[in-house]
């Protein structure tokens, strides 16, 4: 990171590290987005943050093989599952995305 960064609180350094910046605007705007989802410090951001994705979709998809294996369900299953939809009628209630340089950051709403 920059000089631009060394008077940032560890939350800021932190946000700056995750989404890759250190343009101290785009640190204070995500760091404001996710002060309203309620995280504010660094014990909720390490509790909450769930990765990147290039999409909802994969998000979705990692998120469901890690809690049920999808390779135990069969193929033409597998290839059913409109990750998007389940994004919208499901995820979207237990977590919310911020998204910065072309991608999905992943955050559980509880924390």
């Amino acid at each position: 990171m920059t000089t631009t960064t060394t008077n940032l609180t560890a939350l800021e350094s932190l946000i700056g590290e995750t989404f890759d910046t250190d343009e101290l605007s785009k640190i204070e705007t995500i760091a404001m987005e996710l002060q309203g989802h309620g995280v504010e410090s660094l014990e909720q951001f390490n509790d909450s943050y769930s990765g990147c994705f290039p999409s909802v979709d994969a998000f979705c998809e990692d998120l469901i093989d890690n809690c049920y294996n999808l390779d135990d369900i069969p193929i033409f299953i597998q290839t059913a599952i409109d990750y998007e939809m389940v994004w919208h009628q499901t995820m979207q209630y237990d977590y919310f995305t911020i998204y910065h340089n072309y991608e999905y950051y992943s955050f559980s709403r509880n924390f």
